[in-house]
């Protein structure tokens, strides 16, 4: 009969790297990582061993100079995604993980618990990051990382934005246009506008000008970030009533002072005007 293997796929997937693992393990661990359907996770065998190119490594701790490359190994990657696999306790080492004897109906708990440590601790590491002062608002009474709208035609400059947000711990959402940006200011509460100036429908200055006249969306901070430097740009700006004009290209630095600047009052003003520690 043959057997039926799911189209698709949408289970998470993560590479296990194997170290010094006889053949016929391999084999094992092969046929063991084929047929789990119904984990909660999909494993497949890295074909880099390199760092960055797998989420877990197996190092067979019975070869000779298992231990010392599991040493090197976890200078190199985080040692908790390191599995050490092993026939017994060694007084000279730390227990193994996962014991040879028992690889075939361990190995798939022991990989699983290995991500889930991994998974928890990015949890723990977002949260920290949205709980540090003047990045966290409230949002009917759930705490929750602000949320900034970018406003860019430019699909890369989005992009780029997008992740240097998300590494200070802020949350984004990302147009092309004015008139989209005015959509999803209308559906969605954001904290603060990152704009740029020239745009396709309307300019950044008109924009932060209609921003400013509707009565819901005044006290939320504009941000201009454009190539434009001239006074008379800096004038425009300052008449549409942006809160801080910014010139690209922008150091990751000065844009996370400005942003920080303007959340942390966002926060104080939702907070009643309670000091926000620095």
């Amino acid at each position: 009969m043959t057997e039926r293997h799911p189209t698709h796929d949408e289970r998470p997937e993560f590479k296990v790297a194997v170290f010094g693992l006889a053949t016929r393990f391999r084999k094992l661990l092969e046929i063991v990582l084929r047929h789990a359907h119904h984990n909660r996770y999909r494993f497949s065998i890295a074909t880099s061993r390199g760092p960055g190119n797998f989420d877990v490594a197996l190092v067979d701790m019975t070869v000779h100079g298992g231990p010392n490359l599991f040493e090197k190994l976890t200078k190199v990657v985080d040692r908790e995604t390191v599995v050490r696999v092993g026939r017994r306790a060694d007084p000279s080492r730390q227990q193994d993980d996962l014991l040879v004897q028992a690889f075939v109906a361990q190995v798939l708990f022991t990989l699983n618990r290995v991500v889930d440590r991994q998974i928890q601790k990015k949890r723990e590491h977002e949260a920290s990051a949205a709980a540090r002062p003047g990045l966290v608002v409230s949002d009917f009474g759930v705490l929750r990382r602000p949320r900034v709208l970018v406003v860019d035609d430019s699909p890369t400059v989005r992009r780029q934005l997008g992740t240097a947000l998300r590494q200070m711990g802020i949350d984004c959402e990302a147009v092309a246009s004015a008139g989209e940006a005015l959509e999803q200011l209308g559906m969605r509460r954001y904290e603060l506008v990152l704009a740029d100036v020239v745009m396709p429908d309307m300019d950044g200055y008109r924009l932060t000008r209609l921003i400013k006249k509707n009565r819901s969306l005044r006290g939320m901070p504009v941000v201009i970030l454009t190539s434009r430097s001239s006074p008379f740009d800096l004038a425009r700006g300052a008449l549409a009533g942006c809160n801080s004009y910014l010139v690209k290209p922008v150091t990751l630095q000065s844009l996370r002072e400005t942003l920080t600047r303007h959340l942390r009052r966002v926060a104080r003003r939702e907070d009643g005007g309670a000091p926000v520690p620095a």
